[in-house]
């Protein structure tokens, strides 16, 4: 199944933007969102596994918060991001990775929420309460 049939299952969509959307700032300048609404999905790499880690846009990971859970942690490079997702960074969607997922809280706070769409100029708009049904993801505070 494509990432848009993927969307289109979970209630989202694909906004096609027609140019690269690389920031937050950009994402909220595009779509007319508030920054909270706007996530980043992030590829760490743990001692035990990679990771799928999503916080809104007004939000940063928490080393430390990621690193008393999972031990040691970091980020991922941009080629093990590809090769772990299938996606370039910027362009990682928030359903459709098959690694185990973390979602902050404060996501969940917003009706919807505007993320990756699979390539630089694409972002999808999804519920997050999908992106935690689909992904089976675990709530946890992650955030700075």
């Amino acid at each position: 199944m494509n990432l848009e049939e993927l969307a289109s299952r979970l209630g989202g969509e694909i906004l096609n933007i027609g140019k690269p959307v690389k920031t937050v700032k950009q994402a909220v300048r595009e779509t007319k969102s508030a920054p909270k609404q706007i996530i980043k999905s992030l590829i760490f790499i743990s001692e035990k596994e990679p990771l799928l880690v999503i916080v809104d846009g007004d939000s940063k990971v928490s080393l430390e918060k990621l690193k008393n859970i999972f031990g040691d942690v970091r980020l991922a490079k941009p080629k093990e991001v590809k090769e772990l997702t299938g996606y370039e960074v910027g362009g990682i969607p928030p359903v459709g990775i098959a690694l185990r997922t973390i979602v902050d809280p404060k996501v969940l706070e917003n009706d919807y929420v505007i993320g990756g769409g699979g390539s630089i100029d694409k972002l999808m708009k999804i519920s997050p309460k999908k992106i935690v049904e689909h992904q089976r993801a675990e709530i946890i505070d992650v955030s700075l």
